[in-house]
Formats: C-alpha cells, structure tokens, sequence
C-alpha cells in the first residue's frame, strides 16, 4: 500500500503546481478592487469587485465603498443599472467613503 500511495501523491502534486500556474496566468496582473458595503459606514456584508473589464451590480450595497487602485485600472461608478448613465463617477486613485451612495453599477475599465 506505501508503494502505491507515493506515486499518486506525487502526481497530486503536480497537478497542483499545474492549477496554480494557470490561476496565477488568468489573474488580471493589474486589477483594481472596488470593495462595495450593505451597512452605514462601511459595515456589514461586502462585495469585492476586481474582476476583468466590464459592468457590475452593486446595487444591493450602497453603504460606502473602498477603491484600491492598481496602476492601469480605473473604475466608474453609475447611479443606473448596467452602467447606462451618462455622467458616472471616476475612480482613478485609492479612495473611501463611508456614507450612503445611490451607485447601483460599477464599470471595470482596462
């Protein structure tokens, strides 16, 4: 039984090494993360958005937010749904706020 198990942990192994180089190759290398909260002042359930280009909701959560911004990343809040408002707010630098916003998108720029 000893005999059988080394060669299968090694192959475990591997095929760790190998899902990890491949998460680590679709990562965004330059995500910006928009922190998103449910509660007043930055309370309560969160949302991460740092995915790749794109619209996202944050309509559920609009009880502050925390911008960290990763050089070639900016972001754009929408007071609409599906980033459809023509004057939305730019996040292009680190930036908090802790108080009640009526944000209900976020578009992720690359």
């Amino acid at each position: 039984m000893a005999a059988t198990s080394k060669p299968l942990a090694t192959a475990a192994a591997a095929v760790l090494v190998v899902l990890v180089a491949a998460a680590l190759l679709l990562a965004p290398a330059d995500a910006s993360t928009l922190t998103v909260f449910t509660g007043p002042g930055c309370s309560g359930k969160t949302k991460d958005v740092n995915y790749v280009c794109g619209c996202y909701d944050i309509s559920y959560y609009q009880g502050g937010y925390h911008f960290v911004f990763t050089e070639g990343q900016k972001a754009y809040l929408h007071t609409s749904y599906n980033c459809g408002d023509a004057q939305p707010y730019a996040l292009y630098k680190e930036y908090r706020y802790c108080y009640h916003t009526g944000f209900k998108s976020v578009l992720m720029v690359c």
